[in-house]
Formats: structure tokens, C-alpha cells, sequence
């Protein structure tokens, strides 16, 4: 192989190993978890307040109410109260609703994945929406991370236990 032929091949290794890289990922949850560990209420963390979310798509902001509330009870049903959304990346809002939640494994990860049907009214997110709560830490109290548009950009809101 000639040098022209190695040093594109090198570059293209580099560039597919640095594009399949989501930086919150050596603190998802790799073992599984009990039902009693996840169930609980959440709001959204004091970092995530913080944090300002592009999305390119509309150029806007994706808004984090600091209200927004996940409830995961012990019979696997979920209440879900201004939790933010990016909506097909076309438009911002929010998810307020009920449905089901149940614990699977992601790849090598656990998650929630949450089954929620929209109820705000005038609201573009209309309908059935499926979430995949990442379940953040090594060790109870789990934070549930939800990864907003790609992952590799690191843009997610996390949401922890309440006191």
C-alpha cells in the first residue's frame, strides 16, 4: 500500500472512531438495575437548567422548563409533566401525559423506555411519544439522561431523584 493510500485510510479511521463518540457514555448504567432503584420522581438537574441546547434544524433553542417532571411508579406507569422534546428536528416543545415504562437493555446499557401520549393542548408535539430514559450512574440514585438530537454532540437534558 502506498503512502497516500495508508495516510487516507489513518484519517478515515480517525474521523469514524472520533464521530461514534457520546461523551456522558462511561457513566451509563451497565448493570441492571432493580425496579426499586428506578422508580421514583425526577426533576430536571441544576445542570441541565443551565445548559443551552442549538438545534440546528428550526435555529432555535430547545426550552427546559424547570418545572419539568418525570414520575416512574412502582406498577410501571409514568406520568411525564413539561418534559422537553425535539419533535422530528423540526420544531421544540414539550411532553405532558401518561403512559407506561418499562426496563430494557440498549446495546450495552440500560434504559427506560417510556411510552407517553402528549395531553397539552396547542402544542406541535401531538400524539404517542417512545423515550429512551438513559439510566446515568454507577449506583442508586440513578439520574435519567435524555440525549437530545445526535449523540456524539453531547446535548441532553438529566434529570435526578427528588429529595
Amino acid at each position: 500500500m502506498n503512502r497516500s493510500a495508508l495516510s487516507i485510510l489513518t484519517f478515515a479511521c480517525v474521523l469514524l472512531v472520533a464521530c461514534q463518540y457520546d461523551p456522558w457514555a462511561d457513566k451509563f448504567l451497565t448493570e441492571k438495575p432493580a425496579d426499586k432503584d428506578v422508580v421514583g420522581t425526577y426533576i430536571v438537574d441544576s445542570d441541565s437548567q443551565k445548559r443551552n441546547i442549538q438545534l440546528p434544524m428550526h435555529h432555535g433553542t430547545l426550552p427546559v422548563n424547570h418545572t419539568a417532571e418525570i414520575m416512574l411508579s412502582p406498577d410501571h406507569k409514568a406520568r411525564f409533566t413539561h418534559v422537553p422534546e425535539e419533535y422530528r428536528g423540526e420544531a421544540a416543545c414539550s411532553v405532558t401525559g401518561q403512559g407506561t415504562w418499562r426496563l430494557v437493555k440498549n446495546g450495552d446499557f440500560w434504559v427506560v423506555i417510556a411510552s407517553i401520549v402528549n395531553e397539552e393542548a396547542n402544542n406541535v408535539c401531538k400524539g404517542d411519544f417512545g423515550y429512551e430514559l438513559v439510566l446515568y450512574g454507577k449506583k442508586p440514585p440513578y439520574k435519567l439522561h435524555v440525549t437530545i438530537g445526535d449523540p456524539d454532540s453531547g446535548d441532553a437534558v438529566q434529570f435526578e431523584k427528588k429529595s
